[in-house]
């Protein structure tokens, strides 16, 4: 994702309000610290890695700044959530990952949509991006081995999955304001995340949530629950839609 890049922290930065130059700079950023991730996968014996652009369309990574080591899922209308992802992984690294909406000092806070998503539940626990993330791998059987963000986004991630690697590249002092460190800075803790993370490989656990699972949202306002209640969520209030699935692939 965008907004746990470092050196990202505002929303002109992540492309929300259309092109602008700050976003083009921060394409560049995003290239950068996915390098970063790469180079040390491979630095440690990773023998292929997959990277999804996670963020809104999927258009993002400057393609001619991309380290020649990986592979690279971009595009958007994907035939499904995890597009290029299987069991046969042995783990996911959350790069750029950001805290869910409504977190104290969490930078550009939100949980999916920050105009219209607020709370995210699955069988009543409050997640975000990383919990679903975690729930959606985990059913593949493929843990969560590293997060990269901000330090709410940290603390958010050692809270539900435990004994993850986090690396925290900028902290938060509001929503839209932080403290960041210089990017070259920010990579060389990511490459020694990552190692620690492929060292410590077989310590982690896949977070499985088994179905039938209940997702619950609740969000910013009335109209954009009507249309969810259009398509089969149940309405449980003006804000509230709720639905049950059959599957974690589903829960989005």
């Amino acid at each position: 994702d965008m907004e746990g890049i470092s050196g990202v922290f505002t929303w002109q930065q992540t492309g929300r309000d259309g092109m602008n130059p700050e976003y083009e700079k921060a394409r560049h950023l995003y290239t950068q610290d996915t390098n970063a991730v790469v180079e040390a996968c491979k630095e440690n014996g990773v023998e292929k890695v997959v990277v999804m652009d996670g963020h809104n369309g999927g258009y993002n990574f400057i393609i001619e700044e991309l380290h020649p080591d990986g592979e690279y899922i971009t595009g958007y209308s994907r035939r499904d959530i995890l597009s290029g992802f299987d069991k046969s992984f042995d783990g996911v690294i959350l790069l750029g990952f950001h805290a869910m909406a409504g977190t104290f000092c969490g930078i550009l806070d939100h949980t999916q949509s920050s105009r219209t998503w607020f709370n995210y539940f699955i069988n009543g626990k409050k997640m975000g991006e990383v919990g679903q993330e975690a729930v959606m791998a985990g059913s593949l059987g493929v843990p969560i081995i590293l997060v990269t963000g901000d330090k709410a986004v940290g603390k958010e991630a050692k809270e539900l999955l435990g004994n993850v690697e986090t690396v925290v590249v900028k902290e938060g002092l509001s929503r839209n304001c932080a403290r960041i460190i210089a990017p070259s800075k920010a990579h060389q803790l990511i490459k020694q995340g990552v190692a620690r993370a492929i060292k410590r490989i077989k310590e982690f656990k896949p977070y499985i949530v088994k179905p039938p699972i209940e997702v619950r949202i609740e969000f910013q306002n009335t109209d954009i629950a009507d249309g969810y209640e259009r398509n089969g969520w149940k309405r449980t209030n003006g804000r509230t839609v709720v639905k049950t699935v059959d599957s974690a692939l589903k829960i989005l």
